[in-house]
């Protein structure tokens, strides 16, 4: 009875000790489903950042990816209850505030990038020309899109004076996409001011246009009208 009683004891012992080297199976089942939440916050990060083009947080992912792949290759099975308490679980849930800072920091950036390419999108760079055909020797040529109500600045750099007959070459024209109606100021060099219509922007080819300025003084009749564009 005794060594019945003894192996019995030894028994129990063993199967306490191995107890105590591994978690029960809602434990198991509790680490296994916290290590899944912060893969899925891992891929979110990294499918977030291919969106956007400032590399500024990717060091800071590196270093999170690296603790994610030591905690995906770990075997909970051989961890005790204690240690997925006190250690595993609040490793993980330190690992997924950080993604959710850096996450934060990501959607903040694509938003900011998509804005700007929306905007961007909107804007036509178009190169052109300006041949003055007015009579008049300019010192200001400004483009005013009447849709937007704004202003380019002034084409012809201070000083510089474009006379009759005389072309301003290397001009780049910033246009609204959506705008429809706009017109040139031109200043001659005595300060008096002229407003000259013109034709659609956005319809202009992709190579460039040239601008001829023109201005009748005796009907007082002016406008620009679009050529083709060569370049050098």
């Amino acid at each position: 009875m005794k060594i019945n009683r003894l192996s019995v004891l030894a028994a129990l012992a063993i199967t306490l000790v191995l107890a105590g080297c591994s978690p029960s199976e809602e434990k198991l089942a509790e680490a296994q489903e916290a290590r899944a939440q912060l893969v899925a916050a891992h891929d979110a990060a990294e499918e977030r950042y291919l969106d956007i083009a400032d590399t500024s947080l990717r060091a800071e992912l590196d270093q999170l990816g690296v603790k994610v792949t030591e905690i995906e290759e770990m075997d909970f099975s051989k961890l005790s209850n204690k240690k997925v308490d006190q250690e595993l679980l609040p490793q993980i849930s330190e690992l997924m505030q950080s993604y959710e800072n850096v996450q934060a920091k990501l959607d903040g950036t694509y938003q900011e990038e998509t804005a700007m390419n929306e905007e961007a999108a909107k804007n036509l760079k178009i190169s052109a020309y300006m041949i003055n055909k007015t009579g008049l020797n300019l010192t200001g040529i400004v483009l005013h899109d009447i849709t937007q109500d704004t202003y380019s600045n002034n084409y012809i750099t201070e000083g510089e004076v474009i006379a009759d007959g005389y072309t301003l070459m290397g001009v780049t024209l910033e246009v609204f996409a959506d705008s429809t109606d706009w017109e040139f100021i031109i200043t001659d060099e005595n300060g008096t001011q002229y407003t000259l219509p013109c034709e659609s922007l956005v319809n202009v080819s992709d190579k460039g246009v040239s601008l001829v300025f023109e201005y009748n003084s005796e009907t007082n009749e002016a406008g620009v009208t679009f050529g083709g564009y060569f370049s050098n």
